[in-house]
């Protein structure tokens, strides 16, 4: 990654590359990452777990846990707010490790609403445990689903930003008919929860397929290129906002080798 700042506008890009594996295809992302099955999570007291976890131990992944609330949960029997905790081991900009972290992501799940985003201020390492949690209320029944996940995404130092353009040239390494590159805005706004096909991030701001159309297939050893100027999309840097560039291939090594630009006033 490259960052550089060009002197007297403010203006500043930073750089990616990517090359898609040999042994498989499908989704990969620059600029930050979105982890999140496909499958909802319906925690309950009565007839399933209060907890369900994402991520795998030991691994650096240095993000944020959201959930997208599929409705407004519900606590019977009792009194107070049945809230949802994430915990596990966190990490601060600054390398403070914390082994035993927890942070209220949903303080009362009756106050939940169809495909509400929340996240956490907390960056995770390793596993993220979700838990409904009843403490003192008295509760005898209580239930929440929700998709779930990590998030990382650029913000340029939690600064606010706008992104003005943006630029992907690269080679391809297979024919593919499925290929696609997306520039998303990360933010609370326009998530759509699903049951077994959830697909995390909002509409994308900018999208090859719908600029191309049928031009936008990969041939195996030939150049491409695709750029979008005049953005001007403001990104809350500061407030968990911040861009993600995601890119969708349907081909073992689609994409010998790519590199993307993200151009933003600050």
């Amino acid at each position: 990654m490259i960052e550089f700042l060009r002197k007297g506008n403010r203006k500043r890009y930073k750089s990616y590359s990517l090359r898609t594996p040999s042994g498989s295809s499908g989704t990969y992302h620059l600029s930050g990452y979105y982890v999140a099955p496909a499958a909802d999570a319906n925690l309950n007291q009565d007839q399933g777990s209060t907890t369900v976890t994402v991520g795998a131990a030991n691994v650096p992944y240095g993000a944020h846990a959201f959930l997208v609330a599929k409705e407004a949960g519900t606590a019977t029997g009792g009194s107070g707010a049945v809230t949802i905790v994430c915990s596990g081991t966190s990490v601060t900009d600054l390398g403070v490790r914390d082994g035993s972290a927890s942070e209220t992501i949903v303080s009362d799940i009756t106050a939940m609403s169809a495909n509400t985003y929340y996240e956490t201020d907390l960056k995770w390492i390793g596993t993220v445990t979700y838990t409904l949690t009843v403490g003192a209320t008295g509760h005898t029944a209580y239930a929440a689903d929700f998709n779930y996940g990590l998030a990382k995404y650029e913000d340029f130092g939690n600064k606010a930003f706008e992104i003005v353009e943006f630029e992907a040239v690269g080679m391809a390494g297979a024919n593919d008919t499925g290929f696609d590159i997306e520039v998303l805005h990360h933010s609370s706004s326009g998530w759509t929860y699903h049951d077994s096909a959830f697909v995390a991030g909002a509409t994308a701001l900018a999208k090859l397929s719908t600029d191309y159309s049928t031009e936008s297939d990969l041939d195996n050893g030939v150049e491409f290129a695709w750029k979008r100027t005049n953005l001007w999309k403001h990104v809350e840097g500061a407030a968990s906002e911040g861009i993600i560039i995601r890119i969708t291939t349907t081909a073992n090594a689609a994409v010998e080798y790519m590199d993307a630009h993200i151009g933003v006033h600050i």
